[in-house]
């Protein structure tokens, strides 16, 4: 009886070398993605261990004989180092045409060994690229072709960054190899392919069949090395494809045909969210199971998918992944962009798309009563202990199609519970000092928003756009200001909403400590250096300041009532976009802690 799977020692003059020795990468495989780091790794190791005269373990290839009737392998695992060898043999062609020729040694490796390496008697490849036709064109004109690899020069790091296009890397590795090839000239390079040939070795291990080799693959990367979970999850439906229609070729191809299109429009949504394929899964992983995962993603997934048939279980995830892009990623309007800056974006992605994929009735009014609960339980500094198993609860009501007063009640009694004081926490945070808190920036651009009837997406990270202070925090150092030192209980306003505004880019500079006249100027967009424009600033909540002043609703002063009436603004925005009853918050006002005098003081 025949091993179902045989492991061999070889050296690299055998694994690519033998009668035998022809590979092909799967059309289920990933493309080439070895960068830089890869590359310097491998090199820093196998020349240490060169000078070092020590024999090199390289590792194991996975292989299998294909569906079809083929003298090539199936390339399971190890599809990245093998690549790589053949880039690196193919660079010595080009570079040293007569590498070894004058050496007499029957273990010398000389331009016709190595030319056998990469095409087997001039005619067949030794590695064939079928992931996709575009993939072995690329690596036949960039790297095959004789002369053609030392023609390659360094592409720009984001294009060996696009995962889709590994021409970019076929590209890299062969300029990385040219490079430290020519640096250590032709005969140095000629003992280190003599070394590389015969004192490096690899472990082939030949399985019978491809579901086998995958099964196998799954067992020696259960720890994830190098491999991503997405990586074990294909690998995994595609040996469900092949055991489930094992007695029937034709139907076989078509599914297995079938689930890599998919997969790979999955793969481009990915590219186009600027997600991970991984994270797309975690989110759909949390969708099925409505409840905290217990094991990995992978353990999840394959209790998951189970009972499942494959190309079913793709084609839910491609419309999963689907609406994420078109419903979430690409939605512009105000109440998504709030979405954007809660900080467990994995809950929140899930649950909306767990809406959307069910086909959740009541969907918009969802977002506004979900998005509601986020916001609140984040200013009341909740963390996600708190609010992850109701999250879960909520993707749970969403699958069951409860109807929406029932969630409503629900989460409002969970921000009512005296254990949790979630809502009279959140608005004493609202109170008194926002600027420090990381909800802040967040809660003035959802105000800003308000305002707005087509409202542009504002990045939180956008470090032009800064939260200004109408009173600087240093008033006491600038002599326009140092009255306010009069005010009682001013200290306490400084990082208040009564205090707090939105600026960008140079008008926050021009501001600074100044008084309100010169801060006007930068407000207004002009700028102290200025004076080729009258347009006012881009935010809303900020002209607002501006409209008053021209106007000369505070007699061009930020007079208490000023501060006042600002606090009370503020308080009405945040109440109708929370949705939370701030009144307390307003008869808290400047005013009643102030004398007469003050009252009347100006800036």
């Amino acid at each position: 009886m025949e091993d179902i799977f045989k492991p061999l020692s070889l050296t690299i003059k055998q694994l690519l070398g033998n009668t035998d020795a022809l590979y092909q990468i799967p059309r289920y495989q990933r493309p080439y993605s070895w960068s830089d780091d890869q590359l310097e790794k491998l090199w820093e190791d196998l020349m240490e261990a060169y000078h070092a005269d020590q024999n090199y373990f390289l590792g194991s290839v996975i292989t299998a004989k294909p569906e079809e009737k083929s003298s090539y392998l199936d390339v399971v695992d190890g599809q990245q180092r093998l690549t790589t060898l053949v880039i690196m043999l193919c660079v010595y062609r080009d570079l040293f045409p007569n590498i070894n020729s004058d050496i007499e040694d029957p273990e010398s490796v000389d331009s016709d060994i190595i030319k056998d390496s990469i095409k087997y008697k001039d005619k067949f490849e030794r590695l064939r690229l079928r992931t996709h036709s575009n993939h072995e064109t690329d690596f036949q004109n960039l790297v095959i072709e004789e002369k053609s690899s030392i023609k390659n020069r360094r592409p720009y790091k984001k294009q060996v960054r696009i995962e889709e296009e590994p021409k970019y890397k076929f590209m890299n590795t062969a300029a990385f190899f040219n490079e430290k090839l020519d640096e250590i000239g032709e005969d140095e390079a000629g003992r280190f392919i003599n070394y590389l040939f015969n004192k490096v070795k690899i472990i082939r291990i030949d399985c019978q069949s491809v579901n086998f080799a995958i099964k196998l693959f799954q067992v020696l990367n259960a720890r994830g090395l190098d491999l991503s979970n997405s990586d074990l999850i294909k690998s995994y439906l595609i040996g469900k494809i092949h055991a489930k229609y094992e007695s029937d070729q034709e139907l076989k191809k078509q599914k297995e045909d079938q689930f890599m299109d998919d997969w790979k429009y999955c793969e481009q949504v990915a590219i186009d969210t600027e997600e991970s394929l991984n994270e797309l899964f975690v989110m759909y992983e949390y969708y099925l199971l409505g409840d905290n995962p217990r094991q990995s993603l992978y353990e999840e997934l394959v209790i998951l998918f189970k009972d499942r048939d494959p190309n079913s279980v793709i084609s839910d995830f491609k419309a999963f992944v689907t609406r994420y892009r078109d419903d979430v990623y690409n939605r512009k309007d105000a109440l998504m962009f709030g979405f954007w800056y809660i900080k467990w974006s994995m809950y929140w992605r899930t649950i909306v798309l767990t809406a959307l994929h069910n086909g959740y009735p009541e969907y918009e009014e969802f977002l506004s009563v979900f998005r509601r609960y986020y916001y609140i339980n984040w200013i009341a500094g909740n963390t996600l202990s708190k609010i992850k198993q109701t999250s879960f609860n909520i993707i749970k009501w969403l699958k069951e199609n409860r109807p929406l007063p029932y969630i409503r009640k629900e989460l409002e009694n969970n921000m009512l519970d005296v254990s949790n004081n979630t809502m009279n926490r959140a608005i004493e945070a609202l109170n008194y000092d926002l600027y420090n808190e990381p909800w802040c920036k967040p809660l003035l651009y959802l105000i800003e928003y308000n305002q707005q009837d087509n409202p542009k997406y504002l990045p939180i990270g956008d470090k032009s756009i800064h939260v200004e202070h109408v009173i600087p925090v240093g008033y006491e150092k600038t002599k326009e200001w140092r009255y306010v030192e009069e005010i009682e209980g001013i200290e306490d306003w400084i990082n208040s909403g009564a205090n707090l505004t939105l600026l960008s880019g140079p008008k926050n500079i021009d501001a600074r400590n100044y008084g309100l006249d010169q801060k006007m100027i930068a407000y207004d967009g002009r700028g102290f250096h200025r004076n080729d424009d009258d347009k006012v600033t881009s935010f809303l909540i900020t002209q607002k300041i501006v409209n008053d002043y021209k106007s000369n609703t505070y007699q061009k002063s930020w007079t208490v009532k000023a501060i006042n009436d600002r606090w009370n603004w503020f308080c009405d925005e945040a109440q109708g976009i929370l949705e939370i009853d701030l009144s307390a918050n307003k008869r808290n006002k400047l005013a009643e802690s102030i004398t007469e005098k003050s009252s009347a003081a100006s800036i």
